[in-house]
């Protein structure tokens, strides 16, 4: 498995196996070893600034600032003054991170503060519970690591300063370690952060100035697996496309035998090509409905009338004559009262006797 994101405390979960290379991967690293501060941008021309602001910020850091490295933020507007987000780790804390990554068999290609990883919403604080500590997302690019006392108090100071106090959105296992004066302006929850899938902004990384290195290294390093990989996804794609064709056309074959047996079973003793199913099914019910056409003409309606009648009459027909809507029959040795009982729906029946020979006429009777 190559990791993408992940925590800097995790990373003794996903340790390599034998064979492995070494993997990239973006880290989230403990904020209660990162402050930011907040500084009047100096009037100096921005290319300088880097040299510049150790030296402003000597008095607040109360440490070697040769010692710390420092990482430009984002600027912004305030009461007409442009202010300047300045994050300050220890150079030591930065190749102690750096060195852990390497044990585990990663390549940082980014760090980021961990309190980064809640989720953002204006107008709202994200507090969330991690060993110990509370980390506290306040603004898109600002927020703080402490414990739970000190968090508390520094919350309810972010709370008072504005007119209209944010609200809470709190992660927590145990709900009863939030003060009762927070409880009501909070969403409380137990949900866990997700490390691997939590957003990072990468404007926010700390591998910056002697520390860019260590990312540009891995695009150098790892062509060769990116390549492998690719090659790799070719093949497997190529063979999955094979296998969904083989399985299509089997589809496609057990499609076409029920169609062909669905047709044979609609028109019994008839066969059709899978092709020509279709066609041959059009043609099949236009006859169809060509014969039961003429099944209601008057002559087949006057005969099948007869049917019932004729049936075991022991007669002779001598002749059959037939119109639009006049049938006329000549029978011979007709029994003797057979032929008085013919009735036919539809029709009105004449009947002649002479020189042996039974004449019927059947008459269409308009329907009213």
């Amino acid at each position: 498995m190559t990791l993408s994101v992940d925590h800097l405390y995790h990373l003794d979960q996903h340790l390599l196996g034998g064979g492995e290379t070494s993997r990239a991967a973006a880290l989230w690293v403990p904020s209660q070893r990162v402050t930011v501060h907040v500084i009047d941008a100096p009037t100096a021309p921005q290319r300088k600034w880097l040299e510049l602001i150790p030296w402003i910020l000597e008095d607040r850091i109360l440490q070697p600032v040769d010692e710390m490295h420092f990482v430009l933020g984002a600027s912004s507007l305030v009461a007409g003054k442009k202010q300047l987000a300045v994050t300050v780790i220890s150079k030591q804390d930065m190749r102690e991170w750096l060195r852990i990554a390497d044990n585990a068999g990663v390549t940082a290609t980014a760090m980021v503060p961990d309190y980064l990883a809640l989720p953002f919403e204006s107008g709202r604080i994200s507090m969330a519970w991690r060993e110990g500590q509370f980390l506290v997302r306040t603004a898109t690019d600002s927020g703080f690591s402490a414990p739970a006392d000190l968090a508390w108090l520094m919350v309810r100071r972010l709370m008072t300063r504005g007119d209209l106090a944010p609200r809470l959105s709190i992660s927590l296992p145990d709900s009863s370690l939030i003060p009762e004066d927070l409880r009501e302006a909070a969403d409380i929850n137990a949900a866990e952060i997700d490390w691997q899938f939590a957003h990072m902004p990468l404007s926010a990384n700390l591998l910056t100035g002697e520390f860019e290195q260590q990312s540009s290294d891995v695009s150098s390093s790892s062509w060769l697996s990116s390549a492998a990989l690719l090659v790799l996804a070719l093949v497997l794609g190529f063979g999955y496309l094979q296998l969904s064709n083989i399985h299509l056309e089997e589809g496609i074959a057990e499609l076409e035998a029920q169609a062909g047996t669905g047709f044979s079973n609609v028109f019994l003793g008839q066969r059709a090509k899978p092709e020509d199913i279709r066609s041959s099914g059009e043609q099949l019910m236009a006859d169809m409905f060509k014969q039961r056409e003429s099944l209601q003409a008057p002559i087949m309606r006057a005969l099948a009338g007869l049917d019932s009648a004729m049936s075991n009459c022991g007669c002779e027909l001598e002749s059959l004559d037939a119109t639009d809507s006049v049938v006329t029959l000549a029978l011979k040795n007709v029994a003797r009262g057979k032929a008085q009982k013919t009735d036919v729906q539809g029709f009105k029946v004449d009947r002649k006797v002479a020189d042996g020979v039974t004449t019927l006429t059947l008459r269409e009777v308009a329907q009213r």
